[in-house]
């Protein structure tokens, strides 16, 4: 309660992503490009360009994210308009027959598209699809909890949301954690927020080609593939990873230093982006927008110029 008064609690409760100059940039250079042609060629030559080469590409950045613990070249990729567009889609079309798990307390974007809610719970203990942001927006974290979960379920549907603010070496290490589950996962990739590209958005999965889902919905994701967004693809593909990773770099040091001098836990691990506690008692109510059942998670907005 002293670290956080009234004002700094925000009313609006999704976890508001954080922009880089890197991003406004690529943006810029992405729509100069463009030409009229690119406009009239979009559902032919454009759908060459995102599967030869935005898709290379972005199986490239992933590999080197993961610190070389993923090969994802048995992986084939969909598009939609956002990364919540296609979940949805996905969530909507399993739990219509089958039971959808999303982790206690993780994003609940998975379920906010669907209408076939009576299947899709919030559980611990997995089910026909498991559902899980990778790290959590939970707490920034991957548990061991959260890998029995994946574990125990037929397929995993894992958001790489908070992924690219991690450090490399923790990346690495949730990757290799990940790889027992990997083949049987649909990777959505989130630019919006791990990567800041939100003002023109990309919904991309990369299954693995021999996944049963793949099997399942292959006309329905071709079909979404046609909509792709060419302007967040451009932009992704001209984005200065190195600039992000120096301006993230600074921003973990900023949460760690203000969570430090507010007197609150301030953990190494984890995304700086989010980080959760357990209070110890009753919070006031201007503190319940930020719990989550009995967590509170704090979502940090470093000056964007940091």
């Amino acid at each position: 309660m002293n670290a956080i008064p009234p004002e700094y609690v925000d009313r609006f409760r999704p976890l508001l992503p954080v922009g880089y100059e890197a991003g406004v940039r690529a943006y810029q250079a992405a729509a100069s490009e463009l030409t009229a042609y690119d406009l009239a060629e979009h559902y032919t030559r454009g759908l060459s360009f995102f599967h030869e080469r935005f898709v290379p590409h972005l199986k490239t950045t992933l590999e080197t994210l993961s610190g070389d613990a993923w090969q994802l070249d048995d992986y084939v990729a969909y598009a939609a308009g956002t990364d919540v567009d296609l979940m949805a889609h996905i969530v909507e079309a399993v739990a219509a027959k089958q039971n959808v798990a999303i982790y206690p307390g993780d994003w609940f974007g998975f379920r906010v598209g669907c209408t076939q809610t009576a299947n899709i719970h919030w559980d611990a203990t997995g089910g026909d699809l498991a559902c899980l942001c990778v790290p959590s927006v939970r707490n920034g974290h991957i548990t061991e909890g959260m890998l029995d979960f994946l574990n125990r379920s037929d397929a995993c549907l894992l958001n790489l949301n908070l992924f690219p603010t991690l450090t490399p070496v923790e990346r690495k290490r949730v990757s290799e954690q990940l790889l027992p589950v990997l083949d049987r996962s649909m990777l959505s990739i989130s630019f919006s927020r791990g990567f800041g590209l939100t003002a023109s958005q990309l919904g991309v999965i990369l299954v693995h080609r021999d996944h049963p889902y793949r099997r399942r919905f292959h006309e329905q994701w071709t079909w979404f593939t046609n909509f792709f967004n060419a302007i967040a693809a451009r932009a992704f593909m001209l984005l200065d990873l190195e600039a992000i990773r120096i301006q993230d770099t600074s921003r973990r040091e900023w949460v760690t230093n203000w969570l430090t001098d507010h007197g609150l836990p301030a953990l190494e691990t984890g995304s700086y982006y989010v980080k959760s506690f357990q209070p110890d008692g009753e919070l006031p109510a201007y503190l319940q927008p930020l719990l989550r059942g009995s967590v509170a998670r704090l979502c940090f907005k470093p000056n964007p110029n940091l």
